[in-house]
């Protein structure tokens, strides 16, 4: 079965993410976002809470520098869009509860 188109664009942004991090070193917050990206490739909603909670807290994905100005704005543009896809399926599964 296929997935919601939003839910697809949701896990491909997540995988992204996670590439990229990858791609620039990073092991903790890729591993994380990759795990958020499986469970909402799976229809699993979970994927979408655990996401939002990575941008909690004072060492949040939120806070993350990777130290070279072209790498932190194109994290920067990753998280914009990956966020904003997460906050909108997160309020859509709100308004249908």
């Amino acid at each position: 079965m296929a997935l919601h188109p939003q839910i697809a664009a949701l896990a491909a942004q997540l995988e992204d993410l996670a590439a990229f991090l990858r791609s620039r070193g990073d092991r903790k917050w890729s591993g994380r976002v990759e795990l958020c990206a499986h469970l909402v490739a799976d229809s699993n909603f979970t994927g979408v809470d655990h996401f939002l909670r990575l941008f909690e807290g004072d060492d949040s994905l939120e806070h993350l520098v990777l130290g070279d100005p072209a790498s932190d704005n194109r994290l920067d543009e990753l998280r914009k869009v990956t966020r904003a896809l997460a906050q909108r399926l997160a309020r859509e599964e709100g308004a249908a509860d």
